[in-house]
C-alpha cells in the first residue's frame, strides 16, 4: 500500500518510533503492518496518522507519482541532450521530499549519474559509480542501465573504448528499452577502427533518434556516420555534408554539435594534408570549449598537430601549446593524450631518436593494450619504415603484421 510507504518514510524522517506515532490511534504492531502493506486500514486511521506526521497524504500520493513521472522525463531529456530542461527537472526533483524514499533511490542515482556524465562532472560520476559497485540484487533494468553508464564513462570520459565495448555489448534491450546505446556502440567501434560495425550501429541509433524526434542526437549520429566514410576519396562530398550539418546547427542553435563538427572537419582536413584549414577548424572547436571539458584536449592536440605539420608556427608557441596540454593531463599516464603530447615534445624539439625510442617502448605498447586500431596501424607503418631505413630488419618485421592490411597513408598523427 502506497500510503503505508509514505507514512513509514515520514515517520523515519521525523525520527519517530512506531509506538510514538500510533499512541492513542493504534498499536505499534498495527503501524508496522500498515507500513508494510499487510493490513487493511480505515480512512480515518490514515488521516489521523498523517495529521500526526504533519502531512497531507493525498498531496503526498500525488507527489510520489510526480517523482515517477519526473524521473522518466529527466532520463529522456538527458538522452536528447536538452541541458536546460534537464537542469530544470533536477531542481524540481530535489524540491520534493519523497524523492528520498527508498523506492526511488536506485533509479534516481542511476539517472543522476547519467546527468553528471551529460554535464561532464567527472568527479561526481566516479563517486556514484564507486557507490553503485556495492549494490546487490539489481533488477534487470538497473543492471542494464548500469552497464550503459559504465560503457559511456569508459568511452566518452576515459577514451578506453575496448573497456567501453565490453560493457555495452552485454546490454539486453529486452530489459532496457533505451536504444541510445546503439550510438555508444557505434562510437566505440569507430574509435577501434571497425567502420562497418560503427556504421551499422549508428544507423540503428539514427532510427531511434528519428523516431523519438531527438534532433540534436540525429545530428550527432549523422556526424558519426560521416566519420566512417572519411577514408573515401570524395573530399568535396564529405566537406559539403559537414557544411550542411553546420548550417543546421546554426539554424537551431545547437552550439555543442557545431563545435564537434568543427573538430571533425579539422581532422578531415588533417587527413588530406590541408594543415592550415585543419588548424583553423581545430581552433574554432577549442575557442568554443572550456579547458575543463574532456573534449577540449582532443581539439588542442589536433590544433598543435596541424600547426606543427604546417611549419609556419614558432617553436616557442608550439611548446606553449604543448605545456597547456600537459598541464590539463596532469601527467596522468592513463590517457592516450599523455603519450601523444609527449611525442609532440620530441617532434617539436627535433629529437628524432628519442621520439622513436619512446614510440617503440612506451606509446605503441599502450596503443596495443587499449586496442586503438587506426592509431596502431599508423604508428606501425612509422616504426616499420624507421627500422627498415636503419636496416634493423628484425625490429621492422615486428611491425610488418600490422601493415599487411590496406593502410590509408593519409592519416595524420604526431
Amino acid at each position: 500500500m502506497l500510503e503505508g510507504k509514505i507514512i513509514k518514510f515520514y515517520r523515519e524522517y521525523r525520527n519517530m518510533k512506531q509506538k510514538e506515532l500510533g499512541d492513542g490511534i493504534c498499536s505499534s504492531t498495527h503501524i508496522s503492518k500498515i507500513e508494510r502493506g499487510l493490513t487493511e486500514v480505515s480512512r480515518e486511521t490514515i488521516i489521523l496518522l498523517a495529521e500526526r506526521l504533519g502531512i497531507q497524504l493525498d498531496e503526498e500520493v500525488i507527489q510520489y507519482k510526480r517523482v515517477e513521472t519526473l524521473l522518466l522525463d529527466w532520463q529522456e531529456t538527458i538522452i536528447k541532450k536538452q541541458q536546460k530542461k534537464a537542469e530544470d527537472i533536477k531542481q524540481q526533483l530535489e524540491s520534493i521530499q519523497l524523492l528520498h524514499i527508498p523506492d526511488f533511490y536506485r533509479t534516481y542515482t542511476l539517472v543522476l549519474t547519467r546527468y553528471y556524465l551529460f554535464v561532464s562532472d567527472v568527479n561526481q560520476v566516479e563517486k556514484l559509480i564507486e557507490e553503485m559497485s556495492f549494490w546487490t540484487d539489481l533488477t534487470k533494468f538497473e543492471e542494464n542501465m548500469l552497464l550503459h553508464i559504465k560503457g559511456i564513462y569508459f568511452g566518452r570520459v576515459k577514451s578506453n573504448f575496448p573497456m567501453s565495448l565490453s560493457y555495452l555489448k552485454k546490454i539486453k534491450l529486452e530489459h532496457y528499452a533505451n536504444q541510445e546505446c546503439y550510438y555508444d556502440l557505434a562510437l566505440a567501434y569507430s574509435f577501434l577502427n571497425s567502420s562497418v560495425l560503427a556504421f551499422y550501429n549508428a544507423s540503428k541509433a539514427l532510427e531511434f533518434f528519428t523516431k523519438t524526434r531527438s534532433f540534436s542526437r540525429m545530428i550527432d549520429t549523422e556526424m558519426l556516420m560521416l566519420i566512417q566514410l572519411e577514408q573515401s576519396e570524395d573530399l568535396p562530398f564529405l566537406i559539403s555534408e559537414y557544411e550542411r550539418l553546420i548550417d543546421m546547427t546554426s539554424d537551431f542553435g545547437l552550439d555543442r554539435q557545431r563545435t564537434i563538427l568543427h573538430h571533425n572537419l579539422g581532422y578531415l582536413h588533417l587527413q588530406y594534408g590541408l594543415f592550415r584549414e585543419a588548424g583553423n577548424y581545430y581552433k574554432k572547436a577549442m575557442d568554443a570549449r572550456n579547458p575543463s571539458d574532456p573534449q577540449y584536449l582532443g581539439s588542442l592536440e589536433g590544433y598543435l598537430n596541424a600547426l606543427t605539420k604546417e611549419g609556419n608556427t614558432s617553436q616557442s608557441k608550439l611548446l606553449n601549446l604543448l605545456e597547456e596540454g600537459l598541464d590539463i593531463i596532469n601527467s596522468s599516464p592513463d590517457s592516450i593524450f599523455y603519450y601523444l603530447f609527449t611525442m609532440h615534445r620530441y617532434s617539436i624539439l627535433g629529437e628524432v631518436e628519442r621520439y622513436y625510442h619512446y614510440l617503440e617502448t612506451e606509446a605503441f605498447p599502450y596503443f596495443e593494450k587499449m586496442g586503438y586500431g587506426l592509431t596502431i596501424e599508423y604508428y606501425a607503418v612509422k616504426l616499420f619504415d624507421y627500422f627498415m631505413e636503419k636496416k634493423e630488419l628484425d625490429k621492422a618485421n615486428q611491425y610488418a603484421r600490422h601493415i599487411l592490411r590496406k593502410i590509408p597513408r593519409k592519416n595524420q598523427f604526431v
